[in-house]
């Protein structure tokens, strides 16, 4: 019995010879959807535009299928995308094509399986190299990332979004520079690219960077006043740098528009707490903790508050109930053994900066709060290494503390 797919197959090449229409993109078998905007083909009768369902090849041929455009641009409609179709015949480029398609619909297995196929088909295939490097950044695989973004880079000449997606891949994997690099090339090209300012901005954060962070930000709002992530990293920024009250106003301004954010809530709690307006800070984190009891971030930071009014036991139960919550949780090991440093329980406090220090070996302020406390026992060799090490911590760039975006 013959092979079903040789059957398609043969169904297919005698369609082919009655349709009209020579290219899947033009004649009368193509049009223009309305929804997405995109070319589709629709051939009764069969043709270039023509799919098989690859998944079950024996259901036959489909009246019509979106042909999508290459270059590997995953972002756009999502309206009627078929990532189980393919063009016949296959190529890399309708490859390509349903791997957008497959990674628009969230199949990320079959979208590297199409793009590994198409450039078995094509090795010099730039879209292919361009899709697969910018999937790899979105599932987390970044050097192999900047593989194939740098073969894109050297097929196509250097284009302005493979520098874009090459340096969100080089931040992830932390080359700062090279993503600096490529973020200022992109915005040579593209002064208006709003993503290329907050993601610059984030990675000046990283290097330490925080007036020219800062000035970033001012740029993508000044293009896009109602981002959000420029917004809210603009008032990340004005905390580190001290500037409270413009990051209160960046913080009011995002709870205005999104007050189920509880993450702005924590963040202008902190801001308040910095700025000496502990009321409301307490505020913001009972709004968090009303919503989410276990909140170990609310609980660390309420907790704090409790502390610097010395109410020792409302502290200690915040505490132990977010390290219940989230054992090993660095800032909440930290701030205990600084609250039972200052209740000179001194054998607990170093337990718990020990415990913050194992599972953090970056936080400087854990290195600072144990040389206090190897001060007051006499041990200034340990006090001595921990000061020392702190400072160290101090100096690398992206101390200040921001997040990583």
């Amino acid at each position: 019995m013959m092979h079903a797919g040789r059957i398609i197959l043969l169904i297919v090449s005698a369609l082919l010879a009655g349709c009209d229409a020579p290219s899947p993109l033009r004649g009368e078998c193509t049009g223009e959807d309305l929804n997405t905007g995109l070319l589709y083909a629709d051939c009764s009768r069969g043709g270039p535009g023509i799919a098989l369902r690859t998944d079950q090849p024996e259901i036959g041929l489909l009246d019509r299928v979106t042909a999508y455009p290459v270059r590997g641009d995953f972002d756009g409609p999502v309206q009627g995308v078929r990532p189980d179709y393919l063009f016949y015949p296959v190529s890399a480029e309708a490859l390509v094509n349903r791997a957008v398609a497959r990674v628009r619909a969230g199949y990320y297995p079959g979208a590297i399986e199409d793009l590994d196929s198409a450039l078995n088909f094509n090795p010099v295939a730039a879209d292919a190299f361009y899709a697969r490097g910018r999937l790899y950044v979105l599932i987390g695989r970044p050097r192999q990332a900047v593989s194939d973004l740098n073969e894109a880079w050297r097929l196509t000449g250097g284009r302005s979004d493979i520098a874009y997606h090459r340096a969100n891949a080089n931040r992830q994997i932390g080359r700062l520079q090279a993503a600096l690099n490529d973020y200022d090339f992109v915005l040579k090209r593209e002064p208006l690219h709003v993503g290329a300012y907050i993601n610059r901005g984030a990675v000046r954060q990283l290097l330490g960077y925080l007036p020219e962070a800062l000035a970033d930000y001012d740029s993508a709002l000044k293009h896009q006043p109602d981002s959000r992530e420029a917004r809210f990293d603009h008032s990340l920024v004005n905390i580190a740098r001290g500037n409270f009250p413009a990051a209160l106003v960046d913080l009011d301004m995002l709870v205005r528009r999104f007050p189920l954010d509880l993450n702005l809530y924590r963040s202008r709690a902190l801001a308040h707490a910095l700025s000496g307006d502990v009321a409301a800070a307490h505020r913001d984190y009972e709004q968090v903790l009303a919503a989410f009891p276990d909140d170990a971030d609310a609980l660390i930071g309420r907790g704090r508050l409790y502390a610097g009014s010395s109410d020792y036991k409302a502290a200690e139960i915040d505490f132990i109930h977010a390290l219940r919550v989230h054992p090993g949780h660095a800032e909440g090991l930290l701030a205990r053994g600084q609250t039972y440093g200052a209740q000179g329980r001194l054998e607990e406090a170093l337990l718990n900066l020990d415990a913050a220090i194992q599972n953090a070996p970056g936080k400087a302020a854990a290195y600072a709060a144990r040389a206090g406390l190897y001060r007051q026992i006499g041990q200034m060799a340990r006090a001595s290494a921990d000061e020392e090490m702190a400072a160290r911590l101090l100096s690398r760039p992206g101390s200040a503390g921001l997040r990583w975006r």
